[in-house]
């Protein structure tokens, strides 16, 4: 019996690595989304300041969001994300809870944040948001040439061009969608089409942004149609109304983000191409300040930019939830822990990396001394 038990005990670490499910990767990023709202739900102290506003129907947004506790604030601000989504993946990123996700990068801005997640490091020349390439090859770029795939394979949407340009470090490397932009012809449909025509028609608070919601219909029918192995969908307008100051617009977007995630959900689970199949992750590039007076903006002086989270959904990630006491993870992580998922070698990738994120596969410990190194 001894000799059975010892030979099962060695033999189902190799068994789980022999035997990933992960076949499509989808990374969803909510632009400057802080970890006090998705963790908190609504702040208490930004509703009391904002109520003298006349612009801001604060009242309207507490009677919606507010609750007693954390849990029930969250909950009823993002109720498919933490009542379905993270029971069932792993959520990191609560500093209450001893878990934290950090920004490498000293900017702190968007471009700089997105750099940083697609290469895997943070790159000391991207320093501000101009929209231009940057010579550093992407996980995705990296995915289409190590498993030999078509172009139309990895995608990626955006509502700001800030998006497309960090995706990859040249034009034609794969498919490219940004704020304003068509599909090619021999890709799109006449319902592709007219959501494209809409982007150009209906404002956005900022003009150098799409319309979020058109953005993602843009992306599921494209995922529908396609069937990219690897897709980054870059949503943009909760950055928007943070800048704006309008914290309850803000609010009422992280509540229609999380409708959007049901329904993203729902597509890849009605779909035998993705179906326990797929991974999910969503994250943020950058965080925001923690007071009444500084939630609104984000850089290297203000405390709380450096502050994000990840949450990981997939068959390879054991059903956690809400992650506590864990090691720091860092931005970077996420194109090594992409590569892991889609059996690519991290290391490969990108040397300087940092590991992939133990916690998506359930081994809390592992990368403890490689994490702090970074620190």
């Amino acid at each position: 019996m001894f000799r059975i038990v010892t030979l099962s005990v060695l033999l189902c670490p190799l068994l789980a690595l022999a035997a990933p499910r992960t076949e499509n990767v989808i990374l969803v990023t909510l632009d400057g989304v802080r970890v006090e709202e998705l963790f908190s739900g609504m702040d208490v102290a930004i509703a009391a300041s904002t109520t003298e506003d006349d612009y801001s129907d604060i009242e309207v947004s507490r009677e919606r969001y507010w609750r007693k506790s954390a849990e029930e604030r969250r909950l009823a601000l993002m109720p498919f994300f933490w009542g379905t989504l993270a029971p069932l993946g792993v959520v990191l990123g609560n500093a209450e809870h001893g878990s934290r996700v950090k920004v490498r990068n000293t900017i702190k801005w968007s471009s700089p944040g997105y750099i940083e997640i697609m290469t895997g490091v943070p790159q000391p020349d991207v320093v501000d948001n101009t929209l231009q390439r940057y010579p550093y090859r992407t996980i995705a770029e990296y995915i289409v040439s190590e498993l030999n795939l078509e172009k139309p394979q990895v995608a990626q949407f955006g509502s700001w061009d800030g998006f497309k340009l960090t995706a990859s470090s040249r034009d034609d490397a794969f498919v490219m969608n940004g704020a304003y932009e068509a599909l090619p012809p021999n890709l799109s449909t006449p319902d592709m089409d007219t959501l494209v025509d809409l982007r150009k028609d209906i404002q956005g608070l900022w003009e150098e942004s799409s319309n979020d919601v058109l953005t993602f219909r843009l992306a599921q029918a494209y995922l529908v149609r396609h069937k990219p192995r690897f897709l980054w969908l870059g949503l943009s307008q909760s950055d928007d109304w943070a800048h704006a100051a309008r914290y309850d617009r803000l609010l009422d977007y992280l509540h229609l983000a999380d409708r959007l995630l049901s329904e993203l959900w729902a597509t890849l689970q009605a779909d035998d191409a993705y179906r326990d199949k797929t991974t999910l992750i969503i994250t943020t590039d950058h965080g925001r300040g923690r007071a009444p007076d500084d939630w609104m903006e984000h850089d290297e002086t203000i405390p709380g930019s450096e502050d994000i989270w990840v949450a990981v959904i997939g068959p390879d990630t054991p059903a956690t939830g809400e992650a506590h006491r864990s090691p720091t993870i860092y931005q970077g992580d996420v194109a090594p822990t992409i590569a892991r998922l889609l059996q690519l070698d991290p290391q490969d990738f990108n040397p300087e990396a940092g590991p992939p994120i133990a916690a998506v596969w359930g081994d809390a410990d592992s990368g403890d001394t490689a994490a702090d190194s970074r620190q």
